[in-house]
């Protein structure tokens, strides 16, 4: 029987307690089996009807069709394809080495930031590339973290968890924040003649480069010089990981490879749609990417992790959330910047000013409940709010700036 990583559990809950009752293990095994036990139940549920989606959208991009089919169709197709990927890659990871295992998590676990990421550059569609990937990130800090402390602490007093290696997660998020911001905050307060285009080229590339950096040296921290944070304790005391059903090893590595390439292929015509869907439903390419965009393509990964945190108080979701997030700032947006380097455009790490506020708030507010170690479902509810009023702020301004064109 194949078992998992012990690095890999992340996103599971460390050492918390609740008001009289003894402090729980670092990761509880029975939340990996409950985290696994619920992918699985969506990829077989009626959501998997979802899949016949996927070779219609493909043989709609080929053949052209209206964008608002191809875009819809594709979109549609990405959801359940996640979720496959999702419980394929958990189940190979008993078969690869701890640092395998992170990778494929960091890059396969999110390819759909990957794969639009990569479109829309090739496509120079900057913008699109840039919003997909801060989206990700703010549906993370916002929308999934305060889902969680909601459905975790609604019908109690306080949430309790420990806020060592939770402190130190966002404090790693909150200086890799700070260093993505570097080049959009030189442009925005230096003057244009010091910072041309040419002459920010090598900051952004030096950004790049530093969070790959720091990529590294986190999973140095996380493999060899503090697994004992992330290592498996069942409540009885053993240090074997949790286990999970048997598989046949060809199985999950075909549909991985199958789910992958799908995803490829729909987020590709997807990239290509958008223009023209955003242009005959009158809705900004910003909020496509920003918040149409992660939030369909990852919707079975957010209702794995709350589902799942509803049992472990509070404390699985906000280790998820850094981590995943730490995982595209740290690993994906070097990879769209370092092909932006190949497609010669520099200025992909330079943000919009609106976008860099809200991202910054979500890592600052992220930082602050980490530290404090406690929360409750209220500041579960700002957080939902909070993101609730993104789309009011993209949405309507171009809406209505749309219905002003077309009245002029």
């Amino acid at each position: 029987m194949p078992r998992l990583s012990e690095i890999e559990q992340p996103d599971l809950p460390s050492r918390d307690s609740v008001d009289g009752e003894p402090p729980q293990p670092l990761i509880r095994q029975n939340s990996w089996r409950s985290y696994h036990r619920v992918t699985s139940q969506i990829c077989h549920s009626y959501l998997s009807a979802l899949l016949l989606l996927v070779p219609i959208g493909i043989v709609a991009g080929i053949l052209g069709w209206a964008d608002e089919a191809v875009f819809l169709l594709n979109l549609a197709a990405i959801v359940p394809l996640v979720s496959w990927m999702t419980l394929s890659i958990t189940e190979l990871s008993a078969s690869v080495t701890p640092l395998g295992d992170e990778l494929f998590k960091a890059t396969l676990g999110n390819a759909v930031e990957l794969t639009v990421g990569f479109a829309a550059l090739a496509r120079g569609q900057v913008r699109i590339a840039q919003s997909v990937l801060l989206g990700s990130i703010l549906c993370y800090l916002l929308l999934v973290l305060g889902s969680c402390f909601f459905v975790s602490g609604y019908n109690k007093k306080k949430l309790d968890f420990d806020p060592t290696l939770t402190g130190i997660l966002s404090s790693v998020l909150m200086a890799t924040a700070v260093c993505l911001m570097i080049p959009t905050g030189l442009v925005m307060f230096l003057s244009p003649d010091v910072f041309a285009r040419g002459n920010i080229t090598p900051v952004t590339h030096g950004t790049a480069i530093t969070l790959f950096l720091l990529l590294l040296v986190f999973l140095f921290f996380r493999l060899r010089t503090h697994t004992s944070y992330f290592k498996a304790i069942p409540a009885g005391g053993s240090t074997q990981s949790p286990q999970i059903a048997a598989v046949r090893s060809w199985r999950p590595a075909v549909i991985l490879a199958a789910s992958v390439l799908s995803v490829a292929l729909c987020g590709f015509f997807m990239v290509g749609s958008l223009s023209g869907f955003a242009k005959s439903s009158r809705i900004s390419q910003h909020f496509i990417g920003l918040v149409l965009i992660p939030l369909v393509g990852n919707s079975t990964k957010i209702l794995s992790i709350v589902t799942v945190d509803r049992e472990d108080r509070g404390a699985l979701g906000i280790r998820t959330v850094i981590i995943n997030a730490l995982r595209i700032t740290l690993l994906v947006v070097p990879c769209v910047a370092f092909l932006g380097w190949v497609l010669d455009v520099p200025t992909f790490l330079v943000f919009d000013a609106f976008d860099t506020v809200i991202f910054l708030v979500g890592v600052i507010v992220t930082n602050s409940m980490s530290q404090r170690g406690q929360t409750n479902y209220f500041e579960g509810l700002m957080l939902v709010g909070t993101y609730v009023l993104l789309p009011l702020l993209i949405f309507f301004p171009a809406h209505l700036r749309y219905r002003t064109d077309v009245l002029m």
